[in-house]
């Protein structure tokens, strides 16, 4: 037989093979594999991994559910998905069915994210256990306490620092973006805004390693069971996670010991050690995890919101100036504060349609089913993970018409499907489902849209954005809509912006009041270390 006819004959008999091997682990698996669910073609336990990309992958699966429907299923490397991008179905299966949904499955990348060993570090990302049951209400506490103190005026604080620091170093505005959001959550857990710039790192670190454009092991998951001594993923995993949790228990025993000495004000720290026997939390490890995670999680939801605020009020100057113009006919001249929320509507619009046309989380944070399940019909076995697709819910066109178009007036205007009355409460960001579903949905949905609505507020009290022009050519530097990391929670790639304050007054009034809250700040603390030395004598 020729050599040519004896090697074909040799790879068919061999593809058959593979394909006869493939079919009997199939049916075998039958049971633990979604039935009923259409989707795209699947590779035996590769599934659609070949082709979906790490970059942008919502659009990949916004591409498949516009061929495939609102909820259908694929599978990566063995693991089962199902993705939903019907906000209704969403509504159904995460909330109504929340007693079996609301799990996360493991972040290969992390060291038992699910806490099913004892490990007690990140909440968001947990299994339902006790532990994240106990650390979900602490958080609620705590965060409800701050909101409802309106964060002891940290906020405007807060503010008026970032807005002179954009007076005196425009270019640097990245970095102190993020570093006034990350100043807000150290000052509140740790009453210590010089740690913020480490508290950032650390918040990018952890949003790396657990998203799949992060490690690869995220992704071909098997490498992650390569020994550790020959596994760069787990040595390096191993020293950011011990890093991060040595820094936190430090910032706990820190606080301990300025109390032992009269010398810490009220935070978050202060208070568990306070009541420490009242709550459930059990000891210093898991108190200084979850109040380190609080922070952590403090920026990157605000930090993402706000740099693409920046990026729409750019493109769209029409609605800068009718911001402008609510908040110097509202306040009539002065800086927004948290307490005029209610009378500022298109500012409020203007942020909700900035975080609907620019999701934060345009895949959803992934849900894991707890035990098997019939949903309309569909077999969903236990296991399966459920991807709530918000940059599909995002562009619904019936209830958001011209959906890839930003239009804060559909939150202003009556006869759009999305405006709400009165609108001194509505247009709110609380509630989106960009903040999750059921017993996963966000903690920090408040704080989120304060901040928002302070910084925000006072950008566009104090300047006009306008897009840089390069010295050489005289053309303005665009700014992209359309580029970005593809982390799990996502901000725009580096961008050149100016920021031209409104008026010589203006720029006075934004250094005059940055002075005097620093200086009353000062007197503050001073009067406060005064009052505890004085104590510390009499004892």
């Amino acid at each position: 037989m020729h050599s040519l006819t004896v090697y074909a004959a040799g790879v068919a008999l061999l593809g058959f093979a593979l394909y006869t091997f493939s079919q009997a682990i199939a049916r075998r698996n039958a049971k633990y594999n979604p039935r009923g669910l259409p989707g795209p073609a699947l590779i035996p336990w590769i599934g659609r991994i070949h082709d979906l990309p790490i970059d942008f992958m919502w659009l990949k699966f916004k591409e498949w559910a516009d061929e495939y429907g609102p909820i259908y299923r694929t599978k990566m490397l063995g693991a089962n998905f199902i993705i939903i991008s019907d906000e209704a179905l969403a509504e159904e299966m995460l909330v109504k069915r929340a007693k079996i949904y609301s799990d996360r499955p493991q972040i290969r990348s992390l060291f038992d994210s699910k806490s099913t060993h004892g490990s007690m570090e990140y909440l968001p990302l947990m299994g339902k256990n006790m532990y994240w049951a106990r650390q979900r209400k602490f958080t609620h506490s705590y965060l409800t306490e701050a909101t409802n103190a309106r964060y002891y005026g940290l906020m405007e604080f807060e503010v008026k620092r970032w807005l002179n620091l954009l007076l005196e170093e425009p270019d640097n505005f990245a970095f102190s973006l993020e570093d006034m959001a990350s100043k807000v959550m150290c000052t509140l857990t740790w009453d210590d805004h010089s740690f913020s710039a480490y508290c950032t790192k650390s918040a990018w670190g952890l949003l790396t390693q657990m998203s799949p454009a992060g490690p690869i092991t995220n992704v071909l998951t098997p490498l992650w069971h390569v020994p550790h001594y020959l596994n760069p993923w787990k040595i390096a995993e191993r020293k950011r996670h011990d890093e991060q949790q040595a820094w936190w228990m430090e910032r706990l025993l820190t606080t301990r010991r300025l109390m032992d000495k009269g010398k810490q004000r009220p935070c978050f720290t202060k208070t568990f050690l306070e009541t420490a026997e009242k709550t459930s939390i059990s000891g210093d490890y898991e108190a200084s995890s979850v109040i380190g995670m609080m922070a952590l999680v403090g920026i990157f939801t605000v930090a993402g919101p706000l740099y693409y605020f920046l990026v729409s009020m750019v493109h769209h100057p029409q609605w800068q100036v009718k911001c402008q113009e609510e908040i110097d006919k509202v306040l009539g001249g002065r800086c927004p504060t948290l307490a005029d929320m209610p009378n500022l509507p298109v500012l409020r619009a203007c942020i909700k349609e900035t975080m609907r046309w620019k999701p934060n989380v345009p895949t959803g944070v992934a849900h894991e089913c707890e035990a098997d399940d019939w949903f309309r019909g569909y077999f969903i076995p236990k296991g399966t993970r459920i991807l709530p697709l918000d940059f599909a819910f995002q562009r619904n066109p019936t209830k958001y018409p011209d959906p890839y178009n930003f239009r804060p007036e559909r939150w202003l205007e009556a006869g759009w499907p999305s405006f709400q009355e009165p609108l001194t409460k509505f247009p709110t960001i609380k509630g989106m489902t960009s903040f999750g579903f059921g017993q996963r949905q966000c903690l920090g949905q408040s704080l989120t849209q304060d901040e928002l609505v302070v910084a925000c507020g006072g950008l566009m009290w104090a300047f006009t954005l306008k897009k840089k022009v390069d010295p050489t050519t005289g053309e303005e530097i665009e700014v992209p809509t359309d580029k970005s990391n593809s982390l799990l929670i996502i901000k725009p790639d580096s961008f050149e912006l100016a920021f031209e304050p409104r008026s010589s007054a203006r720029k006075a009034e934004v250094i005059a009041q940055w002075k005097e809250a620093e200086v009353q700040d000062t007197a503050d603390r001073a009067a406060f270390l005064r009052v505890a030395e004085e104590k510390e004598t009499l004892i």
